[in-house]
């Protein structure tokens, strides 16, 4: 058995995970933890590979603005693992290029994460569920932002600045939710260009044709 962490103790297991249910689905939060750990089964054995080395994993908790209760703090754990080939879409390998794209060096604590769950592919094993495939984006933490309010200069964007998939995908779920009998899927729609996501990925996501998802598009 591995060893718990002090979280872990505290919290009773090491609070809630991610889930990523549907094609569409989307966490997105500020980092609080991040901690590289071995990966076990569904009764708490840690697994190895067949040479007998430890199956890791990453770790990376979230505070997210998610909450299934008023008990519920929002954090979520997201364990980052799969194939580290390069264009699987694998988790890790999702993980690994949104870092890469922001220019960091790694996951930081107050860096700001999101993942999409954007698809699936078949199993190359009879038996096994189909591949998640996955999207993310991540943006550093902004260390002039602590001076930057004082100062006057960290507010105002800079002209022709464009959001980051992160910052939209925050954005969303800073909106409130739809009204009783609203059109909740062509709101969905509008979240998922905005996220970034393709015509083809959202057509699949809400069942609807790709033109149509098309013609949503020219008309944000």
């Amino acid at each position: 058995m591995s060893t718990p962490t002090a979280n872990d103790f505290l919290l009773g297991g090491g609070g809630k995970s991610a889930k990523f249910d549907q094609v569409g689905d989307t966490v997105t939060g500020k980092i609080v933890s991040t901690e590289i750990r071995q990966q076990t089964d569904l009764q708490g054995n840690p697994l190895e590979w067949d040479n007998g080395d430890p199956r890791m994993q990453l770790v990376v908790t979230l505070a997210t603005d998610i909450r299934d209760d008023d008990e519920d703090d929002g954090h979520r754990a997201l364990y980052v693992k799969g194939s580290k080939a390069f264009g699987s879409k694998s988790l890790h390998d999702a993980v690994r290029s949104a870092v890469q794209e922001s220019g960091a060096k790694g996951l930081e604590t107050g860096g700001t994460l999101t993942v999409s769950y954007t698809g699936s592919e078949p199993a190359k094993t009879r038996g096994f569920n189909d591949r998640k495939l996955y999207q993310a984006s991540y943006a550093a933490p902004d260390r002039a932002a602590a001076t930057g309010d004082y100062l006057g200069t960290g507010s105002a964007a800079q002209p022709g600045q464009q959001p980051t998939l992160a910052t939209a995908a925050a954005a969303v779920q800073q909106q409130p939710a739809p009204a009783a009998g609203g059109n909740e899927t062509a709101d969905k729609v509008r979240q998922l260009i905005a996220l970034g996501l393709d015509d083809a990925t959202i057509s699949g996501a809400v069942g609807l044709d790709a033109g149509v998802i098309a013609a949503f598009r020219t008309a944000a």
